[in-house]
């Protein structure tokens, strides 16, 4: 987005319309000793010279009309599976007909409930009876549709002991389990075909692996989440040389959506803005304890909640720091899970939940300049002017903006070298509109502007490669009153010219 506007879209637009129409009109004209025509009418607004929005910088529109330029930084984003690790492989030799064993995880996780999508059961057995056997393998917390696990196979006596038998692999996708303990219990049972006595085996050996769920229920522990640095560019203050803009109420946004079904709390790293080595740090209650995320309930599985916090003149410095007119604004946030490390508090996650982090800088089109100074150069070409001797140029300005623009021209050759200029002195050649108390506009200024170019300045615009247009801003009551600049106000420009031709110009 090209943000001209607070640099020099109107003036250096006005001049160069000015100067390049005037080429452009003087190439039809057939000679006359003085001539008089127009050169170009012009309405322009505030979206016209913002130009198009981007996916980091958007100016906005209320429903009044009233302006916000808004700059995004990437949204950073953070999956499940990024943040949780993988579910490791479990299992153990049983040597009697039941076993119970710990069910754990890292990072302080206790599961109460959760459901499988993926994972592998492999079973081997070992046998001393010499017929075959029925067996069941049964885990008592994996459940499906209110009934528990059951492995179930013969294991066929092959004449000679002792017998390996390796049970074909079982799929465990959607099955759920339950623990009351974080412990699992495993048993079995292994019947004679002959007459259905039980017998216990040497060993059982069965492993659990490759496992992963859609959905976890329990307490997550503590865990800082590194979510990732970025930084926002902010090009409104490029070029400034001097003078003061003051935004009446900028601020500073974080937004988080949050999936996973468990306390979170920022903890944010860094948050400054910066102007070269210049380095100010946005400060903040709100920073110093940390800002709980809001999150779904157990009742809300799928769900996203969204927190939105305002860094503002109310609760921090930021419309303090914005006085060294940064270029940047860092941060770095962390989440942090389960904060004040309750135990007993039960979330959840699914496999499809997300962090997901966004900043940006909002500033209203709301507050005051005075004599805030911007400059810029444009590449000219006045060769098309060798016929003229002397001009006279006519520019009105109608202005539904509360501000004023004051404005020199300086023309340079191909070297940067200053060769003349294009006004005697600053000239202010827009008026403000006039504003009510609360600074809106309620009405429209008109200024007349007149500048004359004697054959001397002619030759140095001949001779000029660039164009340094020098713009002095300045809101109602001399930048001394906060006016709002809205979508619907306009600035209407026409421009004449009088000339006085030695010879014809511009003939086919």
């Amino acid at each position: 987005m090209d943000k001209r506007f607070f640099r020099f879209g109107i003036p250096g637009a006005l001049l160069l319309l000015l100067l390049a129409s005037c080429a452009k009109e003087i190439d039809i004209i057939q000679y006359q000793p003085e001539i008089a025509i127009p050169i170009f009418y012009s309405t322009t607004s505030i979206d016209d010279l913002f130009g198009e929005n981007t996916d980091t910088s958007e100016l906005v529109a209320g429903p009044n009309g009233e302006l916000t330029l808004i700059y995004r930084g990437d949204i950073l984003r953070r999956e499940a599976t990024e943040l949780f690790k993988a579910i490791p492989p479990f299992g153990g030799l049983m040597t009697d007909t039941t076993i119970t064993e710990p069910f754990t995880l890292e990072n302080q996780i206790q599961l109460t409930k959760a459901r499988f999508t993926k994972g592998t059961i492999s079973v081997q057995v070992n046998s001393n009876v010499p017929e075959d056997l029925d067996f069941e393998l049964e885990f008592l917390q994996v459940t499906k549709n209110g009934e528990t696990l059951k492995i179930k196979a013969v294991i066929d006596y092959q004449g000679s002991l002792p017998v390996f038998f390796n049970l074909p692999p079982t799929d465990i996708n959607g099955y759920d389990i339950a623990l009351a303990d974080q412990e699992i219990t495993v048993r079995y049972s292994a019947k004679k075909q002959s007459d259905g006595t039980s017998v216990i085996l040497p060993g059982v050996l069965f492993g659990v692996t490759n496992v992963e769920f859609s959905y976890l229920e329990g307490y997550f522990g503590y865990e800082v989440f590194d979510i990732r640095r970025d930084t926002i560019s902010m090009d409104i203050f490029d070029n400034v040389l001097q003078g003061n803009l003051q935004f009446a109420d900028p601020k500073v946004i974080l937004f988080v959506d949050n999936a996973f079904g468990f306390p979170v709390r920022s903890n944010v790293n860094v948050l400054r803005v910066s102007k070269d080595a210049t380095m100010l740090e946005v400060e903040s209650p709100l920073l110093d304890q940390g800002i709980d995320f809001l999150y779904p309930t157990l009742s809300e599985v799928g769900q996203v909640k969204t927190t939105s916090v305002a860094f503002d003149q109310s609760n921090s410095n930021f419309k303090q720091i914005l006085d060294i007119y940064p270029n940047t604004l860092d941060y770095d946030i962390d989440a942090i899970s389960n904060p004040d490390q309750i135990p007993d508090l039960i979330g959840f996650t699914t496999d499809s939940a997300y962090f997901r982090i966004g900043v940006q800088v909002e500033l209203p089109l709301f507050g005051k300049a005075k004599d805030y100074l911007a400059d810029q150069e444009y590449d000219v070409d006045f060769s098309e002017l060798d016929n003229i001797s002397k001009a006279q140029l006519k520019l009105v300005a109608d202005n539904e903006m509360p501000m004023e623009i004051v404005v020199q021209a300086t023309l340079l050759d191909g070297e940067g070298n200053v060769l003349a200029t294009l006004l005697a002195n600053e000239e202010q050649v827009l008026a403000p509109a006039p504003t009510d108390a609360d600074g809106y506009s309620t009405g429209m200024t008109s200024k007349t502007t007149f500048i004359d170019a004697d054959e001397a300045l002619l030759d140095a615009m001949r001779m000029a490669r660039k164009i340094r247009v020098n713009a002095r801003f300045s809101t109602s009551e001399q930048g001394e009153k906060d006016v709002h600049i809205r979508q619907q106000d306009e600035v209407s420009v026409r421009m004449g010219l009088r000339a006085t031709i030695d010879e014809e110009i511009g003939g086919e």
